[in-house]
């Protein structure tokens, strides 16, 4: 009796810090949530395109460059866009390795908090994204590169000031990294864009629609003692209009059981642990995944310059197209048809629970959704009328195969 043996190694990390539908995904997430569409910028793509292929031919994952490598352009996102002609060294850049296709490295970031926070940002409205994949049998498969920059604070580096006393002035925002900006215009420039965003920005928007229940990794890690955890709930106050605001509290309920979900872990710029989150910025992080198929309500009630306000509103989680086998003991017995495909879930024991590979016959067909998810495809010819499926984690699966 022949079987194989696939490793699944996962390296959908995400590090913080493109397609014509790739753009239009994200505006529409952008859009909905309440804020301003990112535009296309040619000199941004070039930057994001570079870096992807840095990142397949060199092997690597994040944010820098070494000098001397192949396809090197600059050591950070900022060298990299002013060395193409960006006249800004504020840019933004999101990175996703090893997702399947443009969608999937782009719901991967929105998963990640602190990436997710670098989409949602309220000073950027340009974007250049670009990918690189490669064939080879190599740990870096895909790269998708994602860099933010602002029109507004582009044109500010594009002009010339004279210096003037009893003014406050910046630099290091330029191309030009000794060219002198004026402090009142820089924030004013800042503030415009800012002002055509909402007031409060929710994520998942209101009414959004097939999020899918878990968050796993990103670096650095919000969560670093949870392999395995829920997806992030965030609130956004556009600094425009606020001020300060001090947090009463942040819930979240299940609507389908009408219970609350107690074990979640709220972020704030006082309690995170790597200080990327802003003050006035929360996240409410729950504590184990989330369930497929559920509509969830979050409630935000805080103070915001003296005003109380409170936001309630509701997300729903995805609902599988294939029929889902939920499986929690640590020896289970399925019956499928033959040729049909079923999504099998793997309920973690625990916070580290997660699975890293499977052994089976040859012949059946898995994808990995996620680390506890699978998408398998039942063989229409079999060597028997059972097929047992065994997880890197201990635990096993028998498929009882009907004709």
């Amino acid at each position: 009796m022949s079987y194989f043996i696939v490793f699944v190694v996962f390296f959908t990390t995400l590090f913080a810090g493109g397609s014509k539908e790739g753009l239009a995904y994200i505006n529409s997430l952008r859009t909905h949530a309440g804020l301003i569409p990112f535009h296309t910028n040619s000199i941004l793509t070039k930057t994001a395109k570079s870096h992807a292929k840095y990142l397949i031919r060199n092997q690597k994952m994040g944010h820098f460059q070494k000098k001397g490598k192949s396809a090197y352009s600059g050591k950070t996102p900022s060298q990299r866009a002013t060395h193409f002609g960006y006249a800004s060294s504020i840019v933004m850049e999101n990175i996703s390795i090893n997702t399947r296709n443009q969608k999937h490295a782009i719901d991967n970031l929105f998963s990640a908090i602190y990436h997710r926070f670098t989409f949602l940002n309220l000073i950027s409205n340009q974007i250049g994204m670009s990918h690189s994949i490669t064939k080879k049998r190599t740990k870096v498969k895909s790269a998708y590169v994602y860099n933010l920059g602002s029109s507004k604070l582009s044109t500010l580096c594009k002009r010339n000031f004279t210096l003037k006393s009893g003014r406050y002035y910046m630099k290091d925002v330029c191309k030009k990294s000794n060219k002198m900006i004026p402090l009142s215009l820089f924030d004013a420039k800042k503030e415009e864009i800012q002002r055509k965003n909402a007031k409060i920005i929710l994520y998942p928007y209101q009414g959004q629609k097939n999020i899918w229940p878990a968050f796993y990794n990103e670096s650095p890690d919000p969560l670093p003692r949870y392999k395995v955890s829920g997806f992030p709930i965030s609130v956004q106050c556009n600094p425009a209009y606020y001020k300060k605001v001090q947090l009463k509290s942040f819930r979240l309920y299940d609507e389908t059981t009408g219970k609350e979900i107690k074990k979640t872990k709220i972020l704030h710029a006082k309690n995170d642990p790597h200080h990327l989150i802003k003050k006035l910025d929360f996240a409410l992080m729950p504590l184990a995944r989330l369930s497929f198929s559920h509509t969830y309500r979050a409630v935000f009630k805080a103070k915001a310059d003296g005003v109380s306000i409170k936001k309630s509103w509701k997300f729903s989680t995805t609902v599988p197209k294939e029929k889902l086998y939920r499986i929690a003991k640590n020896h289970s017995t399925i019956n499928v048809r033959s040729g049909s495909t079923i999504l099998v879930y793997i309920v973690p024991n625990n916070r580290r629970d997660i699975i890293t590979s499977y052994s089976t016959k040859a012949g059946l067909k898995a994808i990995f959704m996620d680390r506890n998810t699978l998408k398998i495809t039942i063989p229409k010819q079999r060597l028997s009328s059972h097929l047992k499926i065994t997880f890197s984690n201990k635990k096993s699966l028998t498929l009882k195969i009907n004709p």
